[in-house]
């Protein structure tokens, strides 16, 4: 075991028991070596012992990866960015025509077709399990017009799976297979379940840390899977794909996966995120982050996460520093934000800047921010007890599995974003409240990546 890895794995191990994480998989590349680190259990009923060859849903990581093979197919001129979605799919429809028509996969790569993201309808398990929900969505309505801002949408990149399976003509199970985790050298890289049965796999756990319970369900719905509801695959894994990224689209193993010019795409900015959210901004699926304030985007990623599930990948190609860390529960926000600040700080000299903290004294209007603000996946009930915002989160049926109902006291950072922290855990969540109508009312309430428009009284 390398110096780094030593200092990982005890650093791990001491982190793991702080942030009540039940188990929890570490991989860093960074002078050019690879260092590794694994401490808990995989599940805590079996008392199993996580490993660093222990596969964890990485979630929505997975959007990485749809979007690289969608970049392929562009190259291979088989797609195009910036062309309607009904070229390759002419019978796709959602609720609104203009969008039915117009909606490019650029739009679902960056977050930006205002589609309801969060549609966790259940297709069942066969083979055509991605088309048929694709075929689902004519109902689906708007949580913002198109173009308007960034909100998370789950259900885009399923669309994207499905111009996958059209124009490469394969399943998108075998595609990502066959065009990058088998050449990439990553074959333990699992999409269905009967896969992952060959590895020793995680499961996850629901509830704050010191009440956490095994989850009732193992994954989400098998048809959200180029989303992120599926794959599995070891911390080193996400590294190699990581390092794929910052070498130019070469793998480790010397593989071509995507030429210079999808990569630099995937990692120029198209949308911007709220001020001081925990993304700055969004390339063609890809996170991006100005850690050190020059304006320039210099850290990439993207965060996961499924039922009782979390993951994190940060990379840094100037100083080719890259990070993947892989839980299975617990306060994993808390775990990641100390790890990542630990690693890059001494590795890369470069590290993720505070996050916003309440304005003491602050003077707002309590009243205009109140009001119940939705999407297809939760309402938020803002309410002033005391002069004091509340948030509380109700889930839909389809979400409750995930989460409950959460009471969040909010506290203002500026007339434009507050700040929260949910019971039992350490990390803030923000809430940006967007977009005033006439009366200074907002119109959307931004939180947890997604925008909830407000509902009319």
């Amino acid at each position: 075991m390398s110096k780094l890895s030593s200092s990982l794995q005890e650093r791990l191990t001491d982190l793991v028991g702080t942030y009540g994480v039940p188990g929890a998989s570490l991989a860093v590349w960074a002078g050019g070596e690879l260092s590794e680190a694994s401490a808990g259990v995989v599940n805590l009923e079996t008392g199993v012992a996580a490993t660093n060859d222990t596969l964890f849903q990485i979630g929505s990581i997975t959007k990485l990866y749809t979007s690289a093979l969608c970049m392929q197919l562009v190259e291979e001129g088989k797609l195009s960015l910036d062309e309607p979605v009904r070229k390759w799919l002419p019978d796709f429809k959602v609720a609104n025509a203009d969008v039915t028509a117009r909606v490019t996969l650029r739009h679902l790569l960056t977050h930006t077709s205002g589609i309801e993201g969060d549609y966790f309808k259940d297709a069942g398990r066969g083979e055509d399990r991605i088309a048929r929900f694709v075929g689902m969505l004519g109902g689906l309505p708007q949580v913002h017009p198109i173009d308007a801002m960034f909100s998370y949408c789950n259900t885009g990149f399923v669309i994207a799976g499905r111009l996958i399976e059209i124009a490469g003509g394969q399943l998108w199970d075998k595609a990502i297979r066959n065009r990058i985790a088998k050449p990439i050298g990553t074959p333990s890289f699992s999409t269905l379940p009967e896969q992952a049965l060959r590895y020793l796999t995680a499961i996850g756990h629901l509830g704050a840390p010191g009440a956490l319970g095994v989850t009732p369900l193992a994954y989400l719905a098998q048809s959200n899977a180029p989303a992120g509801s599926m794959s599995m695959t070891r911390a080193r894994d996400v590294i190699t794909f990581a390092r794929m990224m910052m070498g130019g689209g070469i793998g480790p193993n010397g593989t071509s996966i995507l030429s210079e010019a999808s990569v630099r795409a995937m990692h120029e900015m198209n949308v911007a995120c709220p001020t001081r959210m925990n993304i700055d901004a969004i390339g063609l699926a890809t996170f991006l982050w100005d850690w050190d304030g020059d304006g320039r985007y210099e850290i990439f990623g993207h965060d996961g996460s499924t039922i009782g599930q979390a993951a994190w990948l940060r990379y840094h190609p100037e100083s080719g520093v890259a990070v993947a860390l892989l839980t299975n529960g617990g306060n994993g926000k808390g775990l990641a934000q100390a790890l990542l600040t630990d690693i890059f700080s001494t590795a890369a000299g470069i590290k993720p800047p505070s996050p916003p903290v309440a304005t003491p004294d602050f003077a707002y209007n309590a009243s205009a921010y109140e009001g119940r603000y939705a999407n297809v996946m939760e309402i938020i009930e803002v309410t002033a007890e005391n002069g004091r915002l509340i948030a509380t989160t109700i889930p839909s049926a389809n979400a409750a599995v995930i989460s409950g109902v959460r009471r969040v006291p909010l506290d203002p950072v500026d007339g434009e974003l507050f700040v929260g922290v949910v019971p039992g855990f350490t990390e803030a969540t923000t809430y940006h409240f967007l977009d005033r109508d006439g009366d200074g009312r907002p119109r959307f309430l931004h939180c947890g990546v997604r925008a909830h428009k407000r509902l009319e009284a």
